[in-house]
């Protein structure tokens, strides 16, 4: 009965194609008999026997699995112990997949390049097939039973106690790391013997790297244990650090194997989501997400937690900054409005703004320092904000200190003690910014004497383009030391007539007539006449008047007394100026008499008021004497002709 099943056999593999019964056949009796039956002197004999044992081989196994007794968790120990075997059940079927892949491609290649008649193809396509078979059966496994496998896990793991790991990892992470230096070691002396072509040598080294991988694999499996007891123990609390550790083991497991990384991945955060909750464990996931992120990142080569902190910082401090412009301020300027003096008032001007840079400074200082930033640059950078900021006091303190320089500059004059004391007040702060500019060059390095001497031809052409500069400095001090003007005078300087507003180190501000602002350089004024019509203690009235042709001698003469009478009497004509009142001239329609005076004030509007009221007076006089004023007429006379 063997035999003809045997000729059965042989007669549907030679007859059959790739996909025969070989490959689906379950009687391993008949397989062995058939490798019994080969043809020893066969070339291909002992390949196609060890085919068919293989194949039985495979046929004998059964996909692994966790036994009730590996479930029956006692201590933490077992439980530790049965989690490392899922996982490296789940590793070796990530691995599986992988080879069934490559298990296709095999088949794929024998299918295309066997010969009809080749038994030994036909077994190793059928010894392939079963493997393939056989990993697929693993994976399915797997796949299928280890989130049950954990869940069982997980509902043991509330019946077991944790204490403080006693094992240290450090010590045998270090044990591990020296085995890695001697492999790699090894690894380099083999490739030279290789070269050298010396086998016992190479035998010898590959001997002594095996001893020391073997080691190195208890190292990571005792770490790797210590590692997930402290993982348990975490998440029996359902704390977060859970994730953490987690994260951990993965991350370590990374360096030595892929696939079991990948595997333990997959079961911790199982258990994780398990225990915790998955949009709990989500939340925490994304935190460690986003805290590796601003670790692993950076910007302008500052680590991206640490540009967080530090901008964190530096907008404190804004806050600050902005509190206290709000409250402190604000409370000192409620407070300082209720004193009699403004001392107080003007002070906090000067604080303010010096007080609310220094907030920016600070919050730069210790964002720069928690950025871990330390380099000459930066150093010099805060240094000349600090500069900047005493000498920006400074600067605003010397308006607190101008009622004093403006008693100081009474000394020099009473009529000028403004303008001198504007202009000690402009020298005083172009002196502070001065220094300060030096003391931030000097901070820098910047040695300024000598870089004004290497101006060299720059310097020539730089004193060249500032000479009008220069030229209009000079000649506001001109101005101050002449006296040739002062603040509100009415002046005339070419084109420009109007009042002082303002003199300054470079130029002079004149309103004119029509309220719009003239500035006039100082040199201009300097070298041009300046008609200073405040400077007049009198004002000149100069006009004519025309009496009609029809006033008589006496009445010319009782005008012309009356007149003169009246401007040597009236309070706003000056007395002891020139004063001419004449008739001196036949006019074509009048009889014209030239009034010559001065008023006693060179101000405008009471001038105004003063000849105002002399030209009506003039009129009360001339209508009194029976005159009239005339105005430009012509006269036609027409004499009858008589008749002859």
């Amino acid at each position: 009965m063997q035999i003809f099943a045997l000729f059965l056999l042989l007669t549907s593999m030679l007859l059959a194609d790739i996909n025969m019964t070989l490959v689906k056949e379950s009687n391993l009796t008949l397989l062995q008999n058939f490798a019994n039956e080969l043809n020893s002197s066969s070339p291909n004999y002992s390949l196609q026997k060890s085919l068919i044992q293989k194949i039985v081989s495979i046929a004998k196994q059964q996909p692994p699995t966790i036994t009730n007794d590996e479930l029956q968790i006692k201590n933490a120990q077992d439980l530790i112990q049965t989690f490392k075997k899922i996982n490296n059940f789940l590793a070796q079927s990530y691995e599986k997949q992988q080879e069934i892949e490559d298990l296709n491609e095999q088949l794929s290649d024998i299918q295309e390049n066997q010969d009809e008649d080749s038994i030994t193809a036909t077994l190793e396509y059928a010894f392939y097939y079963r493997l393939k078979e056989f990993d697929q059966k693993f994976v399915e496994q797997i796949q299928k039973n280890y989130t049950k496998w954990l869940d069982t896990l997980l509902i043991k793991l509330n019946k077991i106690s944790f204490t403080k790991s006693a094992e240290s990892i450090s010590k045998t992470l270090s044990q591990l790391q020296n085995v890695e230096r001697k492999i790699k070691k090894l690894q380099i002396e083999k490739e030279r013997y290789v070269i050298l072509g010396q086998e016992s040598k190479i035998r010898q080294i590959e001997k002594s790297i095996a001893y020391y991988q073997n080691r190195a694999e208890r190292y990571v499996d005792k770490i790797l244990s210590i590692k997930l007891y402290d993982f348990f123990a975490a998440l029996q609390k359902r704390s977060q650090e859970s994730i953490n550790k987690a994260k951990d083991i993965v991350e370590f497991l990374h360096k030595f194997r892929q696939n079991l990384a990948k595997a333990y991945e997959a079961t911790l955060y199982y258990a994780i989501n398990k225990k915790i909750g998955n949009w709990q464990a989500k939340l925490i996931e994304t935190k460690n997400a986003l805290i590796a992120f601003l670790n692993n990142n950076s910007v302008i080569g500052i680590p991206l937690y640490k540009f967080a902190e530090a901008l964190g910082i530096f907008l404190i401090f804004l806050v600050f900054r902005r509190i206290f412009a709000f409250f402190i301020v604000h409370s000192l300027r409620k407070f300082t409005q209720m004193t009699k003096s403004n001392f107080d008032d003007r002070l906090v001007d000067i604080l303010e703004g010096p007080l609310k840079f220094s907030f920016i400074i600070l919050g730069l200082y210790f964002a720069l320092l928690i950025a871990g930033i330390h380099n000459d640059i930066f150093d010099k950078i805060l240094k000349s904000l600090v500069i900047f900021d005493i000498f920006w006091l400074f600067y605003n303190a010397v308006n607190i200190l101008d009622e004093t320089i403006y008693n100081f500059a009474k000394k020099f004059g009473r009529e000028l003690y403004r303008e001198i004391g504007s202009f000690f007040i402009k020298t005083l702060k172009i002196f502070i910014f001065a220094i300060g500019l030096v003391s931030i060059l000097q901070e820098w390095d910047i040695n300024v004497s000598a870089f004004v001497a290497s101006l060299g031809l720059g310097g020539l052409a730089f004193a060249l383009a500032a000479k009008d500069t220069a030229a209009n400095l000079f000649g506001g001090l001109s101005i101050l030391a002449d006296r040739a003007l002062k603040l509100d005078d009415w002046i005339k300087v070419g084109d420009v007539e109007g009042t002082v507003e303002e003199i300054g180190l470079r130029t002079t501000k004149v309103r004119t007539f029509e309220k719009s602002l003239v500035t006039v350089p100082n040199q201009i004024i300097a070298n041009n006449p300046i008609e200073n019509f405040s400077r007049r203690n009198v004002r000149r009235i100069k006009m004519r008047i025309g009496l009609i042709y029809g006033t008589t001698q006496e009445q010319m003469q009782n005008i012309l007394t009356e007149m003169r009478n009246m401007l040597q009497s009236h309070p706003g004509i000056a007395k002891k100026a020139t004063l001419l009142v004449n008739f001196d001239e036949f006019e074509d329609s009048s009889l014209s008499i030239f009034i010559y005076c001065f008023t006693n004030t060179a101000e405008w509007a009471k001038y105004l008021e003063i000849r105002e009221d002399v030209n009506l007076k003039i009129i009360e006089i001339v209508h009194r004497n029976g005159s009239d004023f005339a105005f430009p007429s012509e006269s036609i006379y027409i004499e009858k002709i008589a008749e002859k």
